[in-house]
This record gives structure tokens, C-alpha cells and sequence, in this order.
């Protein structure tokens, strides 16, 4: 089952990161942070790497991060540790003392709490999380009206309704996905777009033949979801061979991760009657009216090979597959608010997944989950703590000084035609800069009700209260024209993103810290940290994606022909370049998959080394900055799953084989020669921008 967020389609391009806590938090620093090696003054050249016997013309991201990653384990209940999971973690800290003090202030103060508070929402929504014995009475409470609703369907048309009425309640959906985002043709009103069917672990994994042996897991744990749906062992185990082979049969019409961004791919508008004809006769429009989406004017279909394969499967006799595989769906959704037992059984899959070896306690659970569920709410509690207004204005005006430096790039290529250039100078100076937190903070949840456990609430009903709610006030929102002052993210998310339908780069709060932005740093060094984040972000504007919108956020491809012939000539040397590339164990990174966010590492590299050079900064410390910022480690499971569901390239890639490409790494490395394992020829270096 997948949940339906306007910003999914807006083809957001996003640049995973993350950072932690807030500046001037004293105390002792975390044992990896003791462990790291500092530059010698001046020249950027630590000791990490010789301590190692490591030289930074062979791999200058393990010269640089090493002897840190070496002293550092993988905690218990993750994935893998980074820089970014570091002060994630610490960002949470501070939103669970928030937590802890609403808890405090509602246990002394229960009688005169007022309801529907902030406070009684957090309060209450993170003591039903906590309350394992009241979960397991509830069951799947307000959930079990859906999941009865698909049960009992007799035929493919009451399937259809069912369907229907679980997305229009709830805003989720499994067979058939509509969701609303930007038009890409005019981003100043919504359109109503279809996507695929949720494809669990997704296409790459589904098709992966070296995952065979994750897949017989994945297929035990559908397998003991349809049990805890009331099915016996012997039914529940061919539901689940059915609903893995429906899967994987999906897979082979969905777009790869390298399409799903492309506006020349996904973007092909139908009429109503058109969309009709890719579906039996009838069904289409049983869903739409139960959906209450049988009124627009057109419907974007994202994925069309699959919205046909999928119609194959509307009749009569795959009717029994399909209820098994909605009800599966809609169970693993929920499973983190259902029993306790349910819970760990999605943990547990998730975790082996991943190669986690710990599940996480439950009460941190439940603090991610209020956390999660409350996003903007505790955002500005997160904001009121940890940035300041002075941060603000010092981050727009280096992201302005990055703006500048674009502008020059795009003037001095000798690839584009002055026409071309003029477009994506107005592209480059309309571009919206949204930095820290939403100047409106959204009240999605004020109509929602979160009940205690004494007044006969539970966590399944209360998420499905919370859920309505945002969900009735999307309804209206996609009526309206599109607020542009909406934010994606909520800014205590460590991340930062490029929105093309609205041409607009946005840096939360989160990630305005420490590593990446210290008021108190050296220029090049918050250059190579924050600078290059920002530079990432306005590059995507210009990548084979993001280049196809216009200043305006509409999809209009602003290229002479033979400018764009040229671009994509250099895209596919780009692409070629990081296929050569090992990403793990001997596997390949997947240049097609990655490469709109390669592009965006060399474009931003090409850029903050131009303002360095012009400053007379120092080279290496950006370098050294820059390698800091991607210092991680993964469980070979995680590192597995990342190749095949991840956009970005692996750490050391993104470190290497972004500086080899580079010209001015050289330039502060001049030991490097013809023969070291960081050298590439000049003719060989690829760049774009």
C-alpha cells in the first residue's frame, strides 16, 4: 500500500544528507568525532590517511576518512553509520527531550490539559504507542472496516469500490495509485497523476538475481502477515507465492529508477474515455467514482506499459490474488501502529533487509513515530532551539555568491549557443531560495482527534484519525492553485532538495549545522561542506531531468535542438564514467540510475572550486571538507539495497570519483600522477557544467 504525498510526482530531486543537534551543545564529543584526525595547518593533508598507510593518490576518501570509519561501529539498531546518521540521531535527541518534557507537563497537569492541544496530541499519541497491551486488544481497530470491505468483495467491481474507498478515506492505495502533484505542464494548479502498483522492495530488487535468497525471506514475511490477517500456515503460504510472483510479474512493466524522474517519460496526459480504454471495460470508472476522481478534466498517466499490465489482472479470476495482495498492502502500511507482535514482524523483515542486527527499544519507536507522524509540529519547536536568524541570512547570501558563480559557468561554456545560455541564465536567476523553515506552518492534524488510552484510544485509530485528517485537508488543497510556499520537507529533516516544478532549491534547518555550515569555520571549509550541498541543489536545475523545466517550473524544453544533442552527448559520457565504477563487492555502479545526481556532484564541484579559486581559498581544506561530509559505513545488506534503490552513487564514489574529474584538485594536489589510482587523464574527466 502506498501513501499518496502531493510533492511524489513533483519529481523532487533530492540529496540525502544529514546532520545533527544544534550549534553550541556543549559536553564531550562523540568517541568517532575524538577519533578523526585533524589537517595539518594550512595544507589539508591529515595524518588519518598515514597513520594507515593510505596515500590520497590512491583513494583520497579513505586518506581523509580511514582511521575514523576504522574506530567506528555500525550501531546495533542501524543500518550503517555517517557523518549524516551521526547528527540525525543528535537532531532526534533534541525533539525526544522535547517529547520528554510534553510528557512531563501532561502527567502534572492531566486535568487541566487542553483537548486538542499540540500537547494532548503528543502526549497522547506516544503513550498509545507505548501501550502494548491496549494494542494488542485493539488489533487492527478502525483498520479491520477496510480490510473487511476487501474480503468480502465477490466480484472485481466490488473489489474496485473497496479500493476506491480506502484511497478517498485515507489517501492510500495498492493495485491502482492516483496521486496529486504539480501539473508539469502549468505548476500553478494540481493534476491528478497514476503510477504504478506498490511493488514492496521495488523493481530493481524484485528482478535482482544475486537477491534470491532475501526474496525467499520476503516471502516468508508476507507469509506470516496473511496469518496475522487470520489466515492458516498451508493458505498463508500460497498467498504469499501468489502475491511475490504478482509482484515480481509487475516489475517487468515498471519504469527503472533512471525513467521515474524523466518528464519525457511519465508525463502523458489522458482524457477520462482515454484512460478507460487502458483498463476492462467498467473498471476504470468504478474506481474513479469510488474514489471520488471521476470529474477531471484529464489524468496523467505515469507509467503506462504497467497501467496495461495491470488491467490484465482486472477479472473475475484474478479476484482472489488481488484481495490477498490489497490486504497485504494495506497491513504492512500500518504494521508500525498495529499489535506489538505485528510491529516486530515488519521490523524484523525490514531489519534483515537491511542487516540491521538490533531492533530498536520501544520507546525509541514510539518517539520516531510521534515524531514522524507531528513533523512540522515539532519543526518548530526544532527551529525555536537550534537556528537562529542570523543563520539565515548568512546561508542566502553564500547560496547568492553560488548563484553568481552558476551564472558564469553557464557563460563561459563553449558547448552551448548563446540562445540556450539566455534560457538558462532566466532559469538560474527565477529560482525561489527557501532556507530553514516555512514562513506559514502548515496545521494539517487541528481537526484530528488523539484519544488516551482511559478515554478508549489506541495507536491504530488514533494514526487513522491523524491520517483523515490530513488527507480531507489535501482534498481541498488540490481544488485551489498550488501554495508555492509549501515546503516538502519538514526542517528537521537533514536533507535538502531541488523542486523543478517550482524551480526552487530548500535547505532545512537540519542540515544548516555543523559539519555542513559553521559560523565559526574557515570559508573553504564550510565551501567544501555547505557550499557543495547548495551547489548540488542548483545544479539539479540543470540536470537531464531538471533541465527540461523551465523558469517557471512548467515542463518546456528551452534547448535548440543542437544544444540538447550536445547536452545529452555529455550526459552519456557522464553515465559511461561511473558505470566503470565499483560500487560493492565487485558490483557496478548504475551510471544510468545515478546519473542525474552525478551530475549534480561534478556541476556543484565545478562551481565552489570556481569561487575558491577567485577567493584565493584554500583548495585542500574544501577537499578535505568535502570527503568529511560522505564519511560512512554500511552493513553489506544495507550497501546492497542502496545499489539497487538508491539514486545517489556510494560514499567513496561520490567522493573519488568526483574529485578525479575534477581540474583543480590537481591543481592542490600536484603529487598526484599518470598511474595513481586517483588519476584521470585530462580528455577523460567528465563535466558538464
Amino acid at each position: 500500500m502506498k501513501k499518496v504525498f502531493f510533492t511524489i510526482l513533483a519529481a523532487m530531486i533530492v540529496m540525502s544528507l544529514a546532520f545533527a543537534g544544534c550549534k553550541g551543545k556543549t559536553g564531550p564529543k562523540p568517541e568517532e568525532e575524538q577519533t578523526q584526525a585533524k589537517p595539518a595547518s594550512g595544507t589539508g593533508k591529515a595524518s588519518a590517511g598515514e597513520a594507515n598507510h593510505i596515500r590520497l593518490e590512491d583513494d583520497y576518501y579513505d586518506f581523509v576518512n580511514g582511521q575514523m570509519l576504522n574506530n567506528t561501529k555500525i550501531p546495533g539498531d542501524a543500518s550503517g553509520w555517517s557523518q549524516f546518521y551521526k547528527l540525525d540521531r543528535e537532531a532526534y535527541e533534541v525533539l525526544n527531550e522535547v517529547l520528554n518534557e510534553v510528557l512531563r507537563e501532561s502527567v502534572n497537569n492531566r486535568k487541566n490539559e487542553k483537548e486538542g492541544s499540540l500537547e494532548q496530541k503528543i502526549a497522547d499519541l506516544y503513550l498509545t504507542a507505548m501501550d502494548m497491551e491496549g494494542r494488542r486488544a485493539a488489533g487492527f481497530g478502525g483498520l479491520a472496516v477496510y480490510m473487511d470491505g476487501i474480503s468480502r468483495a465477490s466480484t472485481i467491481e466490488e473489489y474496485l469500490e473497496q479500493a476506491g474507498k480506502i484511497y478517498n478515506d485515507l489517501g492510500v492505495s495498492s493495485i491502482i495509485l492516483p496521486q496529486w502533484s504539480e501539473d508539469m505542464s502549468n505548476s500553478t494548479r494540481y493534476a491528478l497523476y497514476f503510477d504504478g502498483a506498490d511493488l514492496g522492495p521495488g523493481k530493481e530488487t524484485l528482478e535482482d538475481s544475486d537477491q534470491e535468497e532475501l526474496m525467499n525471506h520476503y516471502r516468508n514475511y508476507i507469509s506470516q502477515i496473511m496469518e496475522d490477517t487470520g489466515m492458516k500456515k498451508e493458505e498463508a503460504d500460497r498467498a504469499a507465492d501468489g502475491i511475490l510472483n504478482l509482484q515480481k510479474d509487475l516489475a517487468g512493466s515498471a519504469l527503472p529508477l533512471s525513467k521515474q524522474g524523466d518528464p519525457d517519460v511519465i508525463y502523458n496526459p489522458y482524457t477520462g474515455e482515454e484512460l478507460k480504454k487502458l483498463f476492462p471495460d467498467g473498471t476504470m470508472e468504478t474506481f474513479l467514482k469510488a474514489a471520488d476522481l471521476n470529474e477531471q478534466d484529464q489524468y496523467i498517466v505515469v507509467q503506462v506499459d504497467q497501467m496495461k499490465k495491470i488491467g490484465g489482472y482486472l477479472n473475475q479470476e484474478s479476484l482472489p490474488l488481488l484481495k490477498q495482495y490489497t490486504l497485504f498492502c494495506l497491513v504492512n502500511d500500518f504494521a508500525p501502529s498495529l499489535t506489538p507482535e505485528i510491529r516486530d514482524t515488519y521490523l524484523e523483515w525490514n531489519n534483515l533487509r537491511k542487516g540491521i542486527k538490533e531492533r530498536k527499544t520501544d520507546e525509541k519507536l514510539a518517539s520516531e513515530l510521534t515524531q514522524n507522524t507531528l513533523g512540522f509540529e515539532f519543526g518548530k519547536l526544532y527551529v525555536e532551539k537550534c537556528f537562529s536568524k542570523s543563520d539565515k541570512k548568512d546561508i542566502e547570501s553564500m547560496i547568492r555568491l553560488i548563484l553568481a558563480s552558476y551564472k558564469k559557468q553557464i557563460e563561459n561554456l563553449t558547448w552551448m549557443s548563446d540562445e540556450t545560455k539566455a534560457s538558462a541564465i532566466r532559469k538560474l536567476e527565477h529560482m525561489n531560495l527557501k532556507v530553514g523553515y516555512p514562513d506559514k506552518w502548515p496545521n494539517d492534524y487541528k481537526d484530528a482527534k488523539v484519544l488516551s488510552a482511559e478515554e478508549g484510544g489506541n495507536l491504530i485509530d488514533n494514526s487513522l484519525s491523524l491520517l483523515k485528517a490530513v488527507n480531507e485537508v489535501n482534498k481541498k488543497k488540490y481544488k485551489e492553485p498550488v501554495d508555492k510556499g509549501e515546503w516538502g520537507m519538514t526542517p528537521q529533516t537533514v536533507n535538502a532538495y531541488y523542486n523543478p516544478t517550482a524551480n526552487e532549491i530548500v535547505f532545512p534547518a537540519a542540515i544548516l549545522q555543523p559539519p555542513f555550515y559553521d559560523p565559526k569555520a574557515d570559508f573553504a571549509s564550510n565551501l567544501g561542506g555547505i557550499g557543495m550541498v547548495m551547489a548540488h541543489e542548483v545544479s539539479h536545475a540543470f540536470d537531464s531531468s531538471g533541465s527540461l523545466y523551465d523558469e517557471n517550473g512548467n515542463y518546456h524544453v528551452w534547448w535548440t535542438k543542437e544544444d540538447r544533442e550536445k547536452f545529452d552527448e555529455l550526459a552519456k559520457q557522464v553515465e559511461d564514467y561511473y558505470s566503470g565504477m565499483d560500487g560493492f563487492q565487485g558490483r557496478k555502479v548504475n551510471g544510468a540510475q545515478t546519473l542525474n545526481e552525478n551530475i549534480a556532484d561534478l556541476g556543484s564541484m565545478a562551481c565552489i572550486t570556481a569561487i575558491a579559486d577567485e577567493k584565493g581559498s584554500d583548495l585542500n581544506l574544501l577537499f578535505r571538507q568535502y570527503a568529511t561530509i560522505w564519511a560512512s559505513k554500511y552493513t553489506p545488506e544495507a550497501m546492497l539495497d542502496r545499489l539497487n534503490t538508491d539514486s545517489h552513487s556510494p560514499a567513496k564514489v561520490r567522493v573519488n570519483g568526483v574529485l578525479s574529474a575534477t581540474d583543480a584538485f590537481y591543481k592542490a594536489y600536484p603529487e598526484i600522477k599518470e598511474g595513481d589510482a586517483m588519476y584521470v587523464a585530462p580528455d577523460k574527466r567528465v563535466k558538464i557544467w
